[in-house]
């Protein structure tokens, strides 16, 4: 289908900078997920910032997307029992990773020479 040129532009950019090898990577992937779900519009909309970063598992990704997603509503967008299943599968490592970036940005905020005490006097 992305052959077919029905997909988004900067979808076709993306797919054509890729090797041979890369593109049934990634087109596996965009299979393996499609199937899950009633439409691919979910994930085309995603997909645009999930791409933008090198190290790619789209299944994962658009997880991570859609539990950050305050509008999401999975019945809407994955066939039953795909939710379930997504859930069993990241759920863990998805909060270990948002456990991780908070105690990140927390560090960050805090450096160990700073006292907390941002007032003036």
């Amino acid at each position: 289908m992305h052959t077919e040129r029905v997909y988004p532009n900067w979808m076709l950019r993306y797919f054509e900078t890729l090797t041979e090898s890369e593109q049934r990577v990634y087109f596996h992937s965009f299979r393996q997920v499609t199937d899950q779900m009633y439409s691919e519009d979910y994930l085309i909309d995603r997909l645009k910032w999930i791409l933008k970063y090198p190290a790619i598992e789209m299944e994962y990704d658009l997880y991570v997307h859609a539990k950050l997603d305050l509008d999401f509503y999975y019945p809407a967008v994955f066939k039953p029992e795909k939710w379930t299943q997504l859930e069993e599968k990241y759920f863990d490592r998805f909060n270990e990773d948002i456990l991780s970036v908070l105690e990140s940005q927390e560090n960050q905020a805090f450096s160990p020479n700073d006292s907390g005490d941002t007032h003036p006097f």
